[in-house]
């Protein structure tokens, strides 16, 4: 049987061993069976197809050096998919890359022993693939970290370099603010100046303590009795100040006291509130809602009214840079004020105080993130 034919009437066969081999990932241990599957059988289909075309010397020759024919502008193949939906789900790109080596050796394994072709040279050149696999994903693997690392590197040289600056914008526009010769026009624009600059400068944060937690570090964490209520209070207001449009509520009841960083709580509610007005309908309230009964425990909730989040990106929705703004939704993403970070900072400032952040997702009830603190951190005495 020739090996097109085998893919094709053997195709649900091929792809229970493709599911399998990316369920075995971390990052697929969660995964569906289609979402694992994803583009896998279009992608089969489209090897088959090229398998059963004639090519000639000089084609196949470009085929091996990444030069084969393309598709129309505009238009997408199934492998261009997968990938962008492997990224979604959260895959690396070894991770990615090994999909296809499980891939190949299935298909050249099940189709060896089907064709009865186990002769000696069968056997070198399926030994020869695995062997260039092995390879391939070593220096893959390698080249990978070395990019990713000298790139958190130059984000944590960037952010820092950019304090000084801001610093400086920050002053001048503070001094303009306190001038009594200043207009109308003068007054309102050094304080948008003011504004940009805050702005900028918890992108900037944000940036730091990214490259922190990539290069390995966890976040630093300074812990004081202080109280919720307050922290919260300010934020709210800080936050009405800057989106006079969007009601945003603060209710609370219990005891709010604990040992926290409040500087770092303080960013965490931030971003979650800035989270919720970026992805809220416009117009729309949002809500913080204290809880204190609990006698070790805080939990912090914020709630907006806008779409649901999707499915898909549920899974990955604490990782840097994944969540976008629907194009065709009523969304504030005009606003936007981050680096797409703002979640993963949160989640990062929680788990550093032993605490927790999940979500819940509706289009009726809107998405509400809710943070459980303990009211001690870890190995600090009350």
């Amino acid at each position: 049987m020739r090996l097109a034919d085998f893919i094709l009437t053997n195709m649900e066969r091929i792809l229970i061993e493709w599911e399998a081999f990316a369920k075995s990932l971390p990052v697929g241990a969660s995964m569906t069976s289609r979402a694992l599957r994803n583009d896998a059988e279009r992608m089969l289909r489209f090897v088959a197809a090229d398998l059963a075309t004639g090519q000639t010397v000089d084609e196949e020759i470009a085929k091996s050096h990444g030069r084969g024919e393309h598709l129309p502008e505009g238009e997408q193949s199934a492998a261009q998919d997968h990938g962008l939906q492997r990224l979604a789900d959260g895959f690396d790109l070894v991770q990615m890359v090994s999909e296809y080596r499980a891939l190949r050796a299935s298909v050249t394994r099940l189709w060896a022993r089907e064709a009865n072709a186990f002769e000696a040279q069968a056997s070198e050149m399926i030994r020869f693939n695995e062997a260039m696999d092995q390879i391939l994903a070593e220096s893959i693997e390698r080249f990978t970290e070395k990019v990713g690392r000298d790139k958190d590197l130059f984000l944590a040289v960037l952010g820092h370099d950019l304090r000084n600056p801001l610093s400086a914008i920050k002053m001048a526009s503070a001094v303009l603010l306190r001038s009594e010769a200043m207009t109308t026009r003068d007054h309102n624009s050094a304080v948008t100046i003011s504004r940009s600059a805050d702005r900028m400068g918890q992108m900037v944060r944000d940036l730091l303590d990214f490259t922190r937690t990539r290069l390995g570090a966890r976040l630093p964490i300074s812990a004081a009795r202080c109280d919720l209520g307050t922290i919260c209070n300010n934020i709210a207001e800080e936050m009405r100040m800057a989106h006079p449009d969007r009601p945003i509520s603060l209710e609370w009841e219990g005891d709010l006291a604990g040992q926290w960083d409040a500087s770092r709580i303080e960013q965490l509610v931030s971003n979650l509130v800035g989270n919720a007005v970026q992805h809220g309908y416009r117009g729309t309230p949002v809500d913080i809602t204290l809880d204190g009964n609990q006698p070790e425990s805080v939990t912090v909730r914020v709630r907006n009214r806008g779409p649901a989040i999707p499915e898909w990106q549920r899974r990955s929705i604490f990782d840097p840079l994944t969540r976008g703004v629907d194009p065709d939704a009523d969304v504030d993403a005009h606003q936007r004020t981050s680096l797409g970070l703002g979640l993963y900072i949160a989640h990062e400032i929680a788990s550093a105080h032993g605490g927790t952040i999940d979500f819940t997702s509706g289009d009726a009830a809107g998405t509400t993130f809710r943070v459980v603190l303990p009211r001690r951190l870890p190995g600090v005495a009350s």
